[in-house]
């Protein structure tokens, strides 16, 4: 948790920062309808009938940290495109009964941030610069005397409240600037120590090329001729006188 401290006033900060392992977005659709009314009381006269419907985007994540646990988000009147797998830090200020104000959602898959609240918002959410009642009762006191002095009393009460709602307002000016900073400072925190995974270069398989050398086969070799032997006289008279 982190602490935001000006003067008297403190507020608690929370970081989660996890997966998003789930993403819901629901439309709910509000139909108003305004006129229908009689005009001075005459059955005949009517003021015309106007219908008017405003659609609200009910958001639901779920986030799961390192440690394995899931946490459900919910988030109204807010459109953020988020898909499962994304790393997000939500930073969320802390009520008095512990329930969360989500503040800066970041994306850091997308490098992208959203402020669901701001300083101001959260100044009027929290309550940290409430009505003062002390300047009523003083205000009421220097009335009340002003009857018994002539009215100058009341000048009094008139100077004395300009002066009361110009020191509120710079009070309050002041809180929301810091606070404001203080934002800015915890979202370029986070968003400097979660950075998302480059991602992963996948190479491609070598494909290996197989050559394959058909051997041509051998050429057929001719059969030698064979050599006829020379005929000559001596072995044609040979040859006759055995067959005689």
């Amino acid at each position: 948790m982190l602490t935001f401290n000006h003067a008297d006033k403190t507020v608690v900060f929370t970081v989660l920062n996890g997966e998003v392992v789930g993403s819901e977005k629901l439309s709910e659709t509000r139909v108003t309808t305004t006129g229908g009314v009689h005009v001075n009381g005459k059955d005949g006269d009517l003021t015309p009938v106007r219908v008017s419907s405003v659609s609200i985007i009910n958001h639901e994540f779920w986030v799961k940290t390192p440690d394995g646990v899931e946490h459900d988000v919910k988030l109204r009147g807010v459109d953020i495109p988020l898909r499962t797998g994304q790393q997000i830090s939500l930073i969320s200020a802390l009520k008095k009964d512990g329930s969360p104000l989500h503040t800066i959602l970041l994306n850091h898959a997308a490098s992208k941030r959203w402020i669901l609240r701001d300083a101001s918002v959260l100044n009027t959410e929290l309550e940290l610069t409430p009505f003062n009642w002390k300047t009523v009762l003083v205000v009421s006191g220097l009335c009340v005397a002003g009857i018994a002095t002539a009215g100058l009393g009341l000048l009094a009460a008139g100077g004395y409240l300009c002066y009361a709602l110009y020191q509120g307002g710079q009070r309050k000016k002041l809180l929301v600037s810091d606070l404001n900073a203080y934002i800015e400072k915890l979202d370029t925190l986070v968003a400097s120590h979660v950075k998302a995974p480059s991602p992963v270069q996948v190479e491609s398989p070598v494909q290996v090329e197989l050559s394959f050398q058909l051997e041509s086969p051998a050429p057929a070799q001719t059969p030698a001729e064979t050599e006829t032997p020379e005929l000559n006289r001596d072995s044609v008279r040979r040859a006759l006188s055995r067959n005689l």
